[in-house]
């Protein structure tokens, strides 16, 4: 059974090709929502994968909470974003989540919030 920490550190491996990454952690059939928007696909997750790997110098995940009951999936993480050019994001993550019997990802529905470096709420511009 794959978890979340594991697949993103695998999607942002420069030496994993984004497909075989994505294989190993992620059914054909596999579909994301993030903070209530519209539901994207394989391709619509990969492409924005790719994107993100064309912009990331790396990308630390910590688990803060985990819990797997059969195929359910519940985690949240933080992951911070440092960029090439220097930039840095954080975001704490809630994960609701379905896997398949190979214990691959079928399913991700989120909720993202912006953080600072100390971990409070990012202040947001009006």
């Amino acid at each position: 059974m794959t978890g979340l920490k594991h697949a993103v550190d695998d999607l942002f491996d420069p030496r994993i090709p984004v497909e075989e990454a994505f294989g190993r952690h992620f059914s054909a059939d596999f579909r994301q929502r993030v903070n209530g928007a519209g539901w994207i696909d394989r391709d619509g997750f990969l492409a924005g994968i790719a994107a993100a790997r064309e912009t990331a110098d790396h990308v630390i995940v910590t688990v803060l909470d985990e819990l797997a009951d059969g195929d359910r999936y519940a985690e949240r993480h933080r992951i911070e974003l440092i960029r090439r050019d220097g930039g840095r994001a954080v975001q704490e993550v809630y994960v609701f989540a379905q896997r398949d019997a190979d214990g691959r990802f079928t399913r991700i529905d989120e909720a993202s919030l912006a953080v600072d470096a100390a971990g409070g709420q990012a202040a947001t511009m009006a």
